[in-house]
């Protein structure tokens, strides 16, 4: 039996739900824990627009705006022309008061955020992105515009399941800079580590300026405490058995009771947060992701410094 306590959430709940079964329901405290990230959130037609963050998982909605466009009909006699252009000053006033909604909450920001995305029908987004209206630094951070029927709160979340794949795509990107850089030290510097031993000696001295985890890591760390009191760690399989174990300083044997065991990426993960090191998990889909799991055990990391070890 596993019991696992978590004090408070991370995050406030944002929803209610009656669940009956024979598991508890943990997957909403699960997605609080994942490696997260920040984008910020547009949706827009000519009538309306909310303005919101993409935190982890969650959606928050922050800010929104009605416009006052008129419809396409001519009204109270005006001239064709003259309405023409009044509707389009209207456009123009609303998108700049989008763009300010967007500015005031991104802008602060900016260098935490990961990527803006842009939803609603055509030509509405379009004429948005191409009119230049959000700040510069704003405009060069979106990463899509996609097509979503509803612009009110829904709407952001239409958003976020439109730019799935590209969101996707985003996080593989992200690994394969921070594997780049891992491959380069390894090869050409002297600030890379790897393998479950190593990677805990430099934990514990603080060295690790990022621990890498492959998302596919499924093993166990089992501590030995020898009764001379030296530590030994190793890394087991899910379904191997816990052994007994001879003391790599002294040579005294430790019985596999005596053994403790615990999952491997909380024991890492505890340490690092210790130490303040940052904790990024590897995607397996592409080929340098895939192979720190299957060449370096799922465990590498980027020192601070050179420590020889």
């Amino acid at each position: 039996m596993i019991t696992r306590t978590l004090e408070s959430p991370p995050e406030p709940i944002e929803s209610f739900r009656y669940h009956c079964d024979a598991e508890f329901l943990t997957e909403p405290l699960e997605h609080m824990l994942t490696d997260k990230g920040l984008f910020g959130l547009v949706v827009l037609d000519r009538r309306e627009a909310n303005v919101g963050w993409l935190k982890g998982k969650r959606v928050e909605p922050v800010k929104s705006a009605s416009s006052l466009v008129p419809g396409k009909q001519r009204k109270g006699g005006q001239s064709a022309q003259r309405f023409a252009r009044l509707r389009l000053e209207a456009i123009d006033n609303f998108y700049q008061e989008v763009a300010g909604m967007a500015n005031d909450l991104f802008v602060d920001r900016r260098h935490e955020l990961d990527g803006i995305l842009v939803g609603g029908p055509s030509p509405t987004k379009d004429e948005f992105l191409d009119g230049d209206y959000l700040h510069h630094e704003l405009q060069d951070a979106v990463l899509g515009k996609f097509d979503v029927s509803y612009t009110d709160e829904s709407g952001l979340y239409d958003l976020v399941d439109a730019a799935q794949e590209v969101l996707d795509q985003y996080e593989v990107l992200q690994d394969k800079e921070v594997m780049e850089e891992f491959f380069g030290e390894l090869h050409d510097g002297n600030k890379a580590t790897y393998g479950f031993k190593q990677t805990r000696q430099n934990l514990n001295m603080g060295a690790v300026e990022q621990l890498l985890i492959s998302e596919d890591l499924r093993k166990d760390a089992v501590a030995y405490e020898c009764p001379n009191g030296h530590d030994d760690y190793e890394l087991l399989g899910r379904n191997a058995e816990t052994e007994s174990h001879v003391c790599s300083t002294c040579g005294e044997e430790v019985p596999a009771e005596d053994a403790e065991r615990e999952d491997a990426i909380d024991h890492l993960m505890e340490l690092a947060d210790q130490r303040g090191t940052e904790t990024v998990f590897i995607s397996t889909d592409f080929e340098k992701g895939e192979q720190l799991l299957t060449a370096f055990g799922g465990i590498a990391g980027i020192l601070r410094y050179s420590t020889g070890v």
